[in-house]
């Protein structure tokens, strides 16, 4: 799952996170992002045809390490408790970090001016988080390790379990990130309900 990109286009999307995060989608140029790349125009172009690409593509570059978990935990002979604390600690990882936070932030208030930015940023990263997981949660219905009435449902209901109140804090600025120990104990506390919930016999 994990992608090996050039350093020119590496470059860029380290540099349009920058300026997204500190101009907002709608104050940050592509002039801008490729002087802090630093790439001409014309390379900058080459990558990536217009601004919505480009804000994707940094999206889905959040996501590829939570993503590249889950595709290493359908393939290798993991219980569901390791597995699923795998998947956790990933999307922890991912949801908590401060970049992560200020891309929230910018997505929530550019939503009235661009609309079409949620659909856009849920395309590009949540939405093959979500199928990937629940993908992984079928198979282990399947072969009986867990009982699982509605995989959709369980599948938000353990994403939700990891977000919910303490990452609205964050998001608001009531708190800064999570310790490893905070981190621990979410994922500790989110892993036993769900198994117990579906059934797992530990």
């Amino acid at each position: 799952m994990t992608t090996t990109l050039n350093p020119k286009r590496q470059a860029i999307l380290d540099a349009a996170k920058r300026i997204f995060i500190a101009h907002g989608y709608s104050g940050a140029s592509m002039e801008a992002i490729a002087e802090a790349a630093p790439v001409s125009k014309p390379t900058l172009y080459s990558h990536f045809h217009g601004k919505q690409e480009l804000f994707a593509a940094v999206i889905a570059g959040q996501c590829e390490a939570l993503l590249s978990t889950l595709s290493r935990v359908k393939t290798e002979p993991l219980g569901p408790e390791d597995g699923l604390k795998a998947i956790a600690g990933a999307f922890v990882d991912l949801i908590y970090a401060n970049d992560a936070l200020n891309l929230y932030r910018l997505i929530i208030a550019e939503q009235q001016s661009f609309p079409e930015l949620g659909a856009l940023v849920y395309r590009s990263g949540p939405a093959s988080v979500f199928e990937q997981l629940s993908c992984y949660l079928k198979g282990l219905n399947a072969r009986g390790v867990l009982r699982i009435a509605d995989v959709e449902t369980s599948s938000q209901l353990f994403l939700g379990m990891l977000q919910g109140h303490k990452h609205f804090r964050c998001l608001i600025g009531l708190q800064a990130g999570l310790s490893e120990a905070e981190k621990e104990c979410l994922i500790e506390a989110a892993v036993s309900l769900f198994l117990k919930g579906h059934d797992h016999e530990g």
